[in-house]
């Protein structure tokens, strides 16, 4: 029997690289629930990946699965989200 799950779009950076990916989830759960479930695999499976060098921006590789070690990934975010920087406040 399969679980209902949802796909999410996000963006993980490594220490060399920028990997845009999409993951699947359980409906309601949250990002942060994945990446800290002790039950949960070392590796993250993704699909629909391109990677990209994170210091010159070069596309690398696009795959339709991958797997990614939880232990290499630096910072991951819904890809939605757009990276701002903050605005300096205005006195």
């Amino acid at each position: 029997m399969k679980a209902p799950k949802e796909k999410l779009r996000v963006e993980i950076y490594t220490a060399t690289h920028r990997i845009v990916a999409d993951i699947y989830i359980f409906p309601g759960a949250r990002l942060t629930d994945i990446m800290t479930a002790r039950e949960a695999q070392s590796f993250l499976a993704l699909t629909a990946v391109e990677a990209y060098e994170l210091s010159t921006g070069k596309h690398i590789f696009q795959s339709d699965f991958a797997n990614i070690n939880k232990n290499h990934i630096v910072l991951i975010r819904p890809a939605e989200i757009p990276a701002e920087r903050p605005q300096a406040p205005s006195f």
